[in-house]
């Protein structure tokens, strides 16, 4: 970011002045004191635990310019601009909306049940084979981290590729309006966060609100394999543009498809690509069907912006993916999925299908967390859960959280004939695994972010080292 003092009073909708020390430009925005840098704007956010209007003046004390607050503050030295709002969490979201406005730079939304950031990851290595790209830091993309993240981007930035994250009702249209995006691009939908949104349908008439912000003659596309998905997305946006794995959709045939053509050795895969009049085969860092319509999702806002086969190839073919989201690699001899930042139905059936892909013939084991923000439908996706494990030939299955009695009838439901063991901590976990004779075997670790299922994923390398024989 780079706006003027003034220019941010008047976007953010504050009243006050800009103090005694000028009209400086401000470069960055910070909303933790430890992590202010000289010249910066502070925005103090409440919070649960912590508010931000009680580390304003270590924040002024270590550089910050100028202050954003929702209420007068004492102790800052004499002269400080301290710019007041409402509600300093919109008014982030203004400045943000200020910002994308002043630099112009186009902007991908991305948003989905599973794999939004591995969409927006790929859609952002692409773009960048045309030129400078910024996308969303991680996941921040909520209705704080997609303000800093916008606010992070260079007005240098070309295309800017954001994610859009929602667990309620409610929570789709201030995100959009900040992101007013080029293109907009949903690429599944499941039952995610239905504690708070119902059933599927729900979760797609929040997610299809997103096409109501897009810039005039932008693109909207929406998976056309999901009936809830598709259903909202014409409802909404009857211009929606669709996508499929399948081949096609209720009533027509899908204008952008893609196709999983198979492994390829370091857990690499193959995909095939149409996309209108362009077809193309494609290698990249991912394995497995079920990232065929991340890959085509990423692929197909990338082409509406320009990219060519060359830049897709390249960009899908180079692309990295994150720690903690189907992350593999090879400790010993061991093969380890870490897939531990979050977990829900769709995305656990997946990272399933794609472990025992990975396997292929070794033995597996699947350690896995409960399912949070499933309100009533707990019991029976668990339940699921359970099937799917027996149904994925696991020689191990290891369990952490509530609702193990439903996970332990789906397994019994599938006919499960391996190892089921509850575990309430690492320790637990390791001391059973170390009783039973899995070496060689590949490793899924996964479950919802609060079941912080990498503790038993680093309990398990920990192990592994100091096993002279793995």
């Amino acid at each position: 970011m780079r706006m003027t003092l003034s220019d941010i009073l008047t976007a953010t909708k504050a009243v006050g002045d800009v103090g005694e020390r000028g009209n400086p430009v401000i470069e960055a925005v910070r909303i933790d004191s430890r992590a202010v840098t000289p010249g910066c704007l502070f925005v103090c956010i409440p919070g649960e635990r912590f508010d931000g209007h009680n580390f304003a003046a270590e924040a002024v004390g270590k550089g910050a310019a100028a202050v954003l607050a929702d209420r007068p503050l004492t102790g800052l030295p004499d002269g400080t601009p301290v710019l007041l709002v409402r509600d300093t969490v919109a008014a982030l979201g203004f400045l943000a909306k200020a910002w994308r406005t002043q630099v112009g730079a186009r902007l991908v939304g991305v948003t989905g049940s599973a794999g939004k950031t591995t969409v927006k990851e790929l859609t952002a290595a692409i773009l960048g084979k045309l030129g400078p790209t910024a996308k969303n830091y991680k996941n921040f993309n909520n209705h704080i981290g997609l303000p800093l993240s916008m606010l992070e981007a260079s007005d240098k930035d070309a295309y800017w590729v954001m994610e859009l994250g929602i667990s309620r009702p409610g929570e789709m249209e201030p995100l959009a309006a900040i992101a007013e995006p080029d293109v907009a691009v949903i690429h599944n939908v499941g039952p995610a966060h239905l504690e708070a949104l119902g059933d599927v349908a729900g979760v797609a008439a929040e997610k299809t609100k997103l096409f109501n912000f897009l810039r005039p003659g932008g693109v909207a596309l929406a998976s056309m394999d999901y009936p809830e998905l598709w259903e909202a997305a014409l409802a909404v946006f009857p211009r929606v543009r669709g996508l499929s794995t399948k081949g096609q959709g209720k009533g027509r045939s899908a204008p952008y498809r893609a196709k999983y053509l198979g492994a390829l050795p370091e857990g690499r895969g193959r995909f095939f690509l149409k996309l209108g009049e362009l077809e193309m085969e494609v290698e990249t860092p991912l394995t497995g069907g079920h990232f065929a319509e991340n890959i085509l999702a990423a692929a197909t806002s990338a082409h509406i912006l320009g990219a060519g086969e060359k830049q897709i190839a390249a960009g899908l073919e180079t692309a990295v993916m994150p720690e903690q989201r189907f992350y593999c690699r090879r400790q010993g001899c061991y093969t380890i999925i870490d897939d531990t930042y979050n977990a829900n139905p769709l995305s656990m059936r997946r990272a399933i299908a794609a472990a025992v892909e990975t396997a292929q013939g070794k033995p597996l084991v699947l350690v896995l967390g409960e399912m949070r923000e499933m309100g009533a439908h707990a019991e029976e996706e668990h339940a699921k859960l359970g099937e799917a494990a027996a149904a994925s030939g696991a020689r191990a299955v290891f369990y952490r959280g509530a609702h193990a009695e439903a996970v332990g009838e789906g397994l019994t439901r599938g006919g499960y004939a391996g190892r089921f063991a509850v575990v309430d901590t690492p320790a637990a976990f390791c001391d059973m695994l170390a009783a039973m004779d899995l070496r060689g075997g590949v490793f899924l670790f996964k479950g919802s972010r609060s079941m912080r299922m990498e503790e038993y994923l680093a309990a398990f390398t920990q192990s592994i080292q100091k096993d002279p024989k793995a």
